[in-house]
């Protein structure tokens, strides 16, 4: 998924930063987890981990990719479906299957991107232009809310489980990115329809990486996990650098995520988004006034014994206020910064009201222990 401070380049960085350090895999506490890249990475190196992310579709992928350890059987699903049984005894469904490859998720995959009959819902009415926005055409749309609607109803019916349902939700909320009329972010759709917009929509899920079981997904505040999480050999910190309130830049991959059917949303504007939304889920990190207090607050809850921080050279947090508040949570009083030059992420192009103060920018990893 595009996605702002996405880590997906700078794994290697991180990973071998952890190793400079000395610090060998346990237990972490990713405490801003976004696309949860970072757990799954340390889950696959031997680490136990126990993500957090305010945001919904967060935990989805923190779910499919952090806790999850391998593909389900879906054998409850093929039994009980009645229309995906039909679908699996034909030749031609069989013969498209397998050219996604062989497994259990391969027919459903198929079966939900190609199969499944497109469906006029939330997303149609509100993100396509059949409801005035152009995030979506009105096909794709129809699909979002066909293939949305019966991860719901499979589950309601227990035809999956919750491995399940967030693998194939994980699946739907990047295959939705992939096809989304975006430049990246949601806070605009764009005028004109881009190519990546007329591809019919995918589904393409992440097989679950094995590592150490025990990991946990968590949506809720890092400070409050923090403080239940006990003792950690590692807190990783990726915060928001800038005032880009997440619930209002990904507002439509968070409606994914939580679905309409129990309460439909009220959504305004020239983005639609949810009334409150912005509100009820802001957060301290993007805030001048408030992110020091927050990072203070979650270096006094940790049980952690190293914290790792990861920041850059245009984050809200000057240098010396972010240094300062380390040193003083640190057992010795003393930080270490390490450094890597990466491109940019771009949501769009410079124009009158937004430019971009360089392409480059310099990511940073502070490390202090606490213990």
């Amino acid at each position: 998924m595009r996605y702002i401070g996405n880590k997906t380049r700078l794994l290697p960085f991180i990973v071998e930063t952890i190793r400079k350090l000395g610090i060998a895999p346990g237990v972490a506490h990713d405490a801003c987890a976004g696309t949860a890249v970072v757990g799954r990475e340390l889950k696959a190196l031997g680490w136990r981990v126990a993500s957090s992310d305010i945001m919904t579709y967060s935990y989805v992928f923190q779910r499919a990719y952090v806790v999850l350890q391998r593909v389900p059987s879906f054998a409850d699903l093929r039994a009980g479906d009645p229309d995906l049984r039909r679908a699996l005894r034909s030749p031609r469904f069989r013969r498209a299957a397998a050219r996604r490859g062989v497994g259990a998720l391969a027919p459903i995959c198929e079966y939900l991107a190609r199969w499944l009959e497109p469906h006029r819902d939330f997303i149609t009415s509100h993100y396509a232009p059949a409801g005035g926005r152009m995030y979506f055409s009105d096909d794709n749309a129809m699909r979002i809310d066909a293939i949305r609607r019966r991860l719901h109803d499979w589950r309601t019916e227990g035809l999956i489980g919750d491995d399940a349902f967030y693998l194939l939700l994980a699946a739907l909320i990047e295959g939705a990115d992939r096809v989304a009329n975006t430049a990246g972010v949601y806070a605009a759709y764009i005028k004109s329809w881009q190519p990546n917009a007329g591809r019919p929509i995918d589904l393409a899920p992440v097989v679950p990486v094995r590592g150490a079981r025990g990991s946990t997904a968590h949506a809720a505040d890092a400070e409050r996990v923090a403080l239940y999480s006990g003792a950690v050999d590692l807190l990783y910190l990726d915060p928001p650098y800038n005032g880009r309130q997440y619930a209002g830049y990904y507002h439509i991959p968070e409606l994914i995520a939580r679905g309409w059917f129990d309460a439909v949303p009220v959504v305004a504007g020239k983005t639609g988004l949810p009334r409150a939304a912005d509100g009820a889920m802001r957060s301290a990190w993007c805030s001048p006034r408030r992110a020091e207090q927050a990072l203070r607050h979650l270096l006094a809850a940790t049980g952690a014994r190293h914290v790792l921080v990861s920041y850059n050279t245009e984050g809200l947090l000057a240098e010396p206020v972010l240094e300062a508040a380390l040193r003083d949570a640190s057992v010795d009083g003393r930080t270490r910064r390490f450094g890597r030059d990466y491109r940019r992420y771009r949501a769009d192009r410079d124009h009158p009201k937004r430019r971009y103060r360089a392409d480059a920018l310099r990511e940073l990893l502070y490390h202090v222990q606490l213990r």
